[in-house]
C-alpha cells in the first residue's frame, strides 16, 4: 500500500491537492475479477477520514482481499487534506472538482465509487454529473434528506440525528469544529436534488435499518432502473459502515461481471468485522 499527494492542478484557482492513500493490486490485470477493473474510489463521511472510515472498519482489507484496487482520499476539511475555513469551499460541486483533479492526477479515467454519508452524496453528484467517469456506485448511509432542517448555527446543539453526528465528529481530536461547521454550511447551502439522475450508472444503496439519516433511500432507488437496495439489520448510521453484510453486498455488486436491472430488497446480515 502506498500513500501520497496528487500533483497540483494547472488551474490557478485550484486548491491544494488532497492527501490520499492508494492500495491493492499493483496492476489492473492482477485483480481476481477480470482484467481492466477500475479502482474503487472511497469517499468517507462527515467528520471522518480515509483511515477511520475505511481502514479501521475493515473495508481496505476486504476490498484488497477481493483483488480490488482502492483510492482513499481525505476530503477537504478532514484528516491530512487542506482545511479551508470558507463555507463556499465545501459545496458539493467544489468537492467533486477536488475529487476529479485527484483522479486526473492519478491518470484514472474511470472508477467505481463507494461513499458513506456525506461521501455518498458526493458519489451521487460525481456519478450524476460525470457518468463517463463512474462505472458503478455504492451509496452507504445516504438518503435524499440527510440534513433535514439542519441549522448550521446550532453547532450540533440541537436534538436532530445530524446534531448527534456533528457532536461526535467535533469531539474527535483530529477535527477542528470550526472547519466542520464551515463544511456543514457549504453542504446545506446546496440542498440535495435527485435531478439529474446518474444515467447509466448501476447504484447500490446500503443502510442500517435504524439509520434516520438514510430515510428515503428506497424512494430514491425506485427512480433508478439498475438500483439495488440492501438494509442492514440492527445497525444505525454510526454502526452500519463496519457491518460484514455491507462489505459482502458491496463486493458482490462491484465484482459482478454484469448487473441485471431491478432491485434487490434482501436484507444484508452479518456482524461487524473485528
Amino acid at each position: 500500500m502506498t500513500s501520497g499527494i496528487s500533483a497540483p492542478s494547472s488551474d490557478p484557482a485550484a486548491e491544494e491537492p488532497l492527501w490520499h492513500r492508494v492500495g491493492g493490486p499493483t496492476r489492473p490485470a492482477e485483480t481476481a475479477h477480470g482484467p481492466g477493473r477500475p479502482p474503487v474510489l472511497l469517499l468517507h463521511g462527515f467528520g471522518s477520514t480515509a483511515d477511520l472510515n475505511w481502514g479501521l472498519t475493515g473495508w481496505l482489507r476486504a476490498l484488497h482481499g477481493g483483488g480490488l484496487r482502492t483510492i482513499a482520499p481525505d476530503l477537504p476539511g478532514h484528516g491530512r487534506s487542506p482545511r479551508p475555513r470558507s463555507p463556499e469551499r465545501y459545496t458539493p460541486g467544489r468537492l467533486v472538482e477536488d475529487v476529479l483533479r485527484l483522479l486526473d492526477a492519478l491518470a484514472e479515467p474511470r472508477v467505481d465509487v463507494l461513499g458513506y454519508s456525506m461521501g455518498a452524496r458526493l458519489a451521487w453528484e460525481l456519478a450524476a454529473g460525470h457518468p463517463d467517469r463512474v462505472r458503478r456506485a455504492v451509496l452507504g448511509g445516504f438518503g435524499p434528506a440527510a440534513l433535514p432542517g439542519r441549522n448550521p448555527a446550532t453547532g450540533g446543539a440541537g436534538d436532530g440525528p445530524f446534531d448527534a453526528v456533528f457532536r461526535a465528529a467535533a469531539a474527535l481530536p483530529v477535527n477542528d469544529p470550526d472547519v466542520l461547521a464551515a463544511c456543514v454550511r457549504g453542504q446545506t447551502a446546496h440542498p440535495f436534488t435527485a435531478d439529474p439522475l446518474p444515467a447509466g450508472v448501476p447504484v447500490l444503496f446500503a443502510f442500517g435499518e435504524h439509520d434516520d439519516l438514510a430515510a428515503g433511500a428506497e424512494t430514491l432507488a425506485a427512480r433508478l432502473p439498475a438500483a439495488r437496495v440492501v438494509r442492514i439489520p440492527e445497525r444505525d448510521h454510526r454502526t452500519a459502515v463496519s457491518a460484514a453484510g455491507f462489505k459482502s453486498a458491496a463486493l458482490e455488486f462491484l465484482s459482478a461481471r454484469s448487473l441485471a436491472t431491478g432491485r434487490d430488497r434482501a436484507g444484508a446480515t452479518g456482524a461487524a468485522d473485528a
